[in-house]
Order: C-alpha cells, then sequence, then structure tokens
C-alpha cells in the first residue's frame, strides 16, 4: 500500500468525522472516508480514503487519488509522532534489582599457559548480553572475576603458534573462533572494546606479527589505536587494518563471503595484512605512565637449556673477550665445529651433545682462506655452518639491489632469516660485536642496551646461543670493567669469558678460558688450550683443549701480572743503566751486546725495553763494524731501522 503511514483508529476517525468528512465501514477492521485534502467539502460519488487496522493495534491510510499520507495528516491536524500507538513502558529496575538474563547460548573459556580453567565469558539471548564467571572449587560458579589473572583469549594456542605466523588481534571471542575455522591464528582480550588494560600481561603477543582489526565503529577504532600504543615496540610487527564491505566486523566479513572456500578467505586476510602498511603513531607526550605486568602464574617455569653445560646457555649471550692473538677465533671455531657434529665438549666428554647449526659473522678472517681451512681441521661438518657476509637492499634512488655490511642495529631481521636457513640451529657466532654495532656508539651504555636488548630476545625466541666476541682493553681493575666498550656489553650477557696468556707456562703457549660472569651455571672453573699443528690438519692449527679445570680466577691472574709488571720497573732502570755504560764509547754489535747483557743478569726483553727507552739506533754501514747490525746512542739527524 502506497503513501500509507501508521497511527490508532480512533485519533483518525475522530478527526475525520470532526472536518464534516463522511465515514463508514469497508470490510472488517476497514473504513471508507472523504479525502479531507482533495475532497475538503466532503463530497463526492465515492470515498477515496481507506483507513485500515492492522494486527499490531496500529492503522494504515491510503489514499486511492495519489494524495501524501502527510498531507493527509497535516490537514486533519495531526503529526506522526503524536499517532504512533502508545508504548509499553518497562518497569522501572530498582536498585540493587539484578537484570534477568536470558539463557546461556555460548561459553568461551579462558585458560592459563598450563591449560587451567581461570574463567569464562558467557553470551546470553533475549537480550544479547554478556557476562564472566569464575569456577568456585565445587563444580559450580561465582558472578565474578575478583583476583583472578586476565588473560588473552586462546593464550596457550598463541604460545605454540609460529612466532612468524600472523596473529589477528580482534575485538570479540566470536571473531576469534571465525578466524580460528578458517585456519589464523587470533586473541581479544576479555570485555570487548576499551578492557585492553584490565589484561594482567599482553606478553605471549611480544615478538610477533601482530595485525589489529578493529570493529568498524568509534569503539572499535579507539580500541585498535589502544591495543596498538601498548604493543609499540614489543610487537615485531604492527598493523591495523579495517576490512571492506558493509559488516561491522569480521565475523560480518567472513559471513558476507560464505561462498568463497576457507583457504581463499584465509590467504585474502593475510596478504592484506602483509601488504598493510606498518602502524606509526606518534611516540605519547607522557611518556613512562603506562606500566606493563606479568603475573607470574602464566609463568610457565622451565629449566635453563645448555648449549656447553653449565657454561654457555641457549637462548642466552655470552661474551668472549682477549687480547689480540691468544686464538679467541680458534676457540669459537672449535666450538662450531663441535655442534655441527654434535662432538662432546671438552670438560665432559660423558654427556651427549645434539648436532645443530650454526651462523658465522666475522668481520676480521677470510672465508675460503681462513675460516674453511681452519673449520676442516676441527673436523666441522661444513654442511651444517652458514656465514652471513652482507644484507641485500634495494637502493631507493636507482631501484637496483646492493649489498651493505650488516648491522645489528639495523639488520636484526636478516640474522633471524639465517639462523631458519639451518636445520636446528643452535649457535650463533658474532667476530669481533664491534664490526657489527653499526652507527651504535659502543661506549654509550644505553646505546649499547638498544642493539644487544633485541638480540637476546632473538637468542631466546629461536633457542639458539649467542657468542660474541671482544677485546680486553688496557688497564687495572677487575676484569668485568676491562672489556673493550661499554659495560653494557658484560651486563647483557648471562656468562662472560676472558682468554689470557698463562705467564707460568715456560713455553708461552698454554691459554687460559676463565670465567668473568656466569649468571646461569654453576661451574666457576675455567680452563685451558694450547694451539697445535699436525701434518693431518694441512698445517692449520687447532685447539687442543685440557681436560682439568682451572681454579685460578681471572682477576687473580690480572692482578699477578700487575704485580709482576711492579717488580719489572726496577729492572728496566738497571737495564737503562747498564746499556748506556755500555754505549758510551761508541756502537757495538747487537748480538754481543746481548750475550753481555744475559751474562749480567739481563733479559732480552727488558734489553729490548730498555733499547726503546733510551731510543738507541740500530744502525748497519761503513761507519759500522763489519757491515753488521749494531747499536748505538742516538745521533742528532740520524735514522737508522733494524729488520
Amino acid at each position: 500500500m502506497r503513501n500509507a503511514c501508521r497511527a490508532p483508529v480512533g485519533c483518525v476517525l475522530k478527526a475525520l468525522r470532526d472536518r464534516g468528512m463522511k465515514v463508514r465501514p469497508g470490510g472488517e477492521s476497514q473504513w471508507q472516508a472523504f479525502c479531507p485534502v482533495h475532497e475538503a467539502d466532503g463530497q463526492g460519488h465515492k470515498p477515496s480514503l481507506s483507513v485500515g487496522t492492522g494486527d499490531d493495534g496500529r492503522v494504515l491510510i491510503h489514499c486511492h487519488a495519489g494524495c501524501p499520507t502527510e498531507s493527509v495528516l497535516a490537514a486533519l491536524g495531526l503529526k506522526l509522532a503524536d499517532l504512533m500507538p502508545p508504548t509499553r513502558r518497562k518497569p522501572p529496575v530498582r536498585k540493587n534489582q539484578r537484570k534477568v538474563l536470558g539463557p546461556i547460548v555460548k561459553t568461551y573459556d579462558y585458560l592459563d599457559a598450563h591449560g587451567n580453567l581461570l574463567f569464562q565469558v558467557t553470551r546470553h539471548d533475549d537480550p544479547k548480553t554478556f557476562r564472566q564467571r569464575r569456577p568456585d572449587g565445587n563444580g559450580g560458579w561465582i558472578p565474578n572475576l575478583n583476583g583472578t589473572p586476565r588473560v588473552l583469549y586462546k593464550l596457550q594456542e598463541l604460545l605454540a603458534a609460529d612466532p612468524d605466523e600472523w596473529v589477528f588481534v580482534v575485538e570479540g571471542e566470536k571473531d576469534v573462533e571465525s578466524l580460528a575455522s578458517i585456519g589464523l591464528q587470533a586473541t581479544c582480550n576479555p570485555g570487548g572494546a576499551g578492557k585492553w588494560n584490565q589484561l594482567d600481561n599482553d606478553s605471549a603477543l611480544h615478538g610477533r606479527h601482530v595485525t589489529i582489526l578493529p570493529d568498524k565503529d568509534d569503539p572499535g577504532r579507539r580500541h585498535a589505536s589502544d591495543v596498538a600504543s601498548r604493543l609499540r615496540g614489543k610487537a615485531t610487527k604492527l598493523k591495523i587494518v579495517e576490512l571492506p564491505g558493509d559488516g561491522k566486523d569480521v565475523s560480518d566479513w567472513l559471513d558476507d563471503l560464505d561462498a568463497r572456500e576457507p583457504e581463499e578467505l584465509r590467504n585474502a586476510l593475510l596478504d592484506m595484512a602483509n601488504r598493510a602498511p606498518l602502524w606509526n603513531s606518534p611516540e605519547p607526550q607522557g611518556g613512562g605512565d603506562d606500566p606493563v605486568f606479568v603475573c607470574l602464574a602464566d609463568i610457565a617455569p622451565k629449566s635453563v637449556e645448555w648449549l656447553w653445560p653449565e657454561r654457555i646457555a641457549l637462548g642466552k649471550l655470552t661474551i668472549l673477550a682477549g687480547d689480540p692473538g691468544l686464538g679467541k677465533s680458534f676457540v669459537t671455531l672449535d666450538m662450531a665445529a663441535k655442534v655441527s657434529t654434535g662432538r662432546a665438549w671438552p670438560d665432559c666428554r660423558e654427556i651427549p651433545n645434539a648436532a645443530g647449526g650454526v651462523v658465522l659473522l666475522s668481520a676480521e678472517d677470510d672465508l675460503a682462506d681462513t675460516i674453511r681451512p681452519r673449520l676442516d681441521a676441527a673436523d666441522a661438518d661444513c654442511r651444517r655452518i652458514i656465514a652471513l657476509t652482507a644484507i641485500r637492499k634495494c637502493d631507493p634512488e636507482t631501484g637496483r639491489e646492493e649489498e651493505h655490511p650488516f648491522s645489528l642495529a639495523e639488520d636484526l631481521p636478516g640474522l633471524e632469516g639465517a639462523i631458519k636457513q639451518v636445520t636446528n640451529c643452535r649457535l650463533v657466532v658474532i667476530d669481533p660485536i664491534s664490526a657489527y654495532m653499526g652507527r651504535t656508539d659502543s661506549h654509550k651504555n644505553a646505546e649499547v642496551r638498544g642493539v644487544l636488548a633485541p638480540l637476546a630476545e632473538l637468542a631466546a625466541r629461536h633457542r639458539v646461543a649467542v657468542v660474541a666476541v671482544t677485546h680486553l682493553r688496557k688497564g687495572e681493575g677487575p676484569a668485568m670493567y676491562r672489556t673493550m666498550g661499554s659495560l653494557a656489553f658484560v651486563a647483557a650477557a648471562r656468562a662472560a669469558y676472558a682468554t689470557i696468556k698463562d705467564k707460568a707456562d715456560p713455553s708461552g703457549a698454554r691459554r687460559l678460558v676463565l670465567p668473568v660472569k656466569n649468571n646461569l651455571g654453576n661451574d666457576t672453573t675455567g680452563l685451558a688450550y694450547r694451539l697445535r699443528t699436525h701434518y693431518s690438519n694441512n698445517g692449520q692449527p687447532v685447539v687442543s683443549w685440557e681436560t682439568e679445570p682451572v681454579t685460578t680466577t681471572i682477576d687473580e691472574v690480572m692482578k699477578t701480572e700487575r704485580h709482576a709488571s711492579d717488580d719489572a720497573a726496577p729492572a728496566l732502570a738497571e737495564a737503562k743503566k747498564w746499556l748506556a755504560d755500555a754505549l758510551a764509547l761508541g756502537p757495538k754489535l747487537a748480538r754481543e751486546l746481548v750475550k753481555e747483557a744475559g751474562k749480567d743478569g739481563v733479559t732480552v726483553a727488558t734489553l729490548r725495553r730498555a733499547k726503546h727507552a733510551l731510543k738507541v739506533e740500530s744502525c748497519k754501514g761503513k761507519d759500522t763494524t763489519d757491515g753488521k747490525w749494531s747499536w748505538r746512542l742516538p745521533l742528532e739527524g740520524t735514522q737508522a731501522h733494524e729488520p
């Protein structure tokens, strides 16, 4: 019926009669009358206005001559708002009176990391309502969450998921289930929009690729922005994607496309996530007022996993420091060889060692003529070892791909990709770490921590041991303060070791590897090794470990060295006086000086230090004895060099 409106029939009939319009029955619940618009005088052969009563007590008005319903009501002095049928008012809810809930049509279980039920969200119909309840321990329920940890929905599945998969954050449990039905990882917080801050922690999303799918209303968009702000700097990738179409949420979007296969829908969502730009909102101005809490009940306890038992832990950063020329690189390559073949460690030969992959970053040695021969000499399985040599990037100006030096500050995803290239990667060697710090000032604690913290997270995420090589700087004090650069290097590592010469070894070939710190292991002893060359190794030195532990500490060794240095001062003074007296009458053959000094108790090393201190010159020529190398006190304007 065109141009129809609804009004109480008595109101309409009375208004017609008041204006002199004749009204007569036209059937069951029907009346006929002259139209007050074009039949204002109420005259005519046949009434053109029909008035009918609907099933719900309302009426329909229609002029068969085409007069608009609004004009008919205006002629009768009526308004649509006035003519609507009276509505039944709901009785007022008294104070403390609970709203009557409809039946439960769906329950959503929230479990902790161990699979224990923490609480439920229940959905009720008639009217649609959500409630939360927790078990009382006796098979019943308590209708509140007082003292109950608020966790993410599907927490167990989230913790077990591949960290490289996209995780979709939505507003409700129904949306999570909808995405799970097509094979996608999804989660939400209890309570819906605006309640993310009530979570006890969201650490299950840290280090992951997160795409937020907001409901298409103002609360949904605000909620998405709030979630993104709280995951800023914690998620590896963070995006917000508003779905196309007229639906309010992702469940509506899936319903609109229900004719498509689940795989097609899954790929469509993943494609939108991959193509969307990273979320890049300005940093909050306040800062420091958004604490992140972790409930220890949600943390599953576990034991430390070891690469080298009690010395180098998997998933942690370890520092190996030492002066140049002591064989630190030989030690790390020996470790790589043992990991690649599963051979036992020197101090625990009875403990089996699982074979695994190795990633090498070496800035000082050539792969072909140095690293590969050394690995072969150490009986490594080079099929399990890869070297990360550079990062390929696209030049924004030319559009060409170019190789750039790897930087821990900028290219950590590249290292993550390298770790995934080898099966069961267990070890990453960075030698030396100072070569891969990029533009980071290695002497500033804050900048160093900013680089090492993500590296430590990467190690933990992939359960690999990261061994970083650095140098010891000259100076005095505990070994912890002698590592090159900032103290943050040693502070960030869970274990640190120093390689140092054994001054008590007459041959000078024995090296000590002593712990500087070991926060996780119980072994506080060190080890000793020598570099040995054998014909079977193609002339390449290999590390030969001693099985007996070294009980002396690194600080004791360094203290002994300092005392030895102090004791050498009088000896140097005596050597300087001896050498000055020996050369007072003119040049002398170097070989004779060394022989005579030895007879008088002056060592060769001390004699050479005295020579350097006195600026004694080495000379060879017609004015010296038989054209052989001689030493003489410095002459003004003379330059000579000894090979």
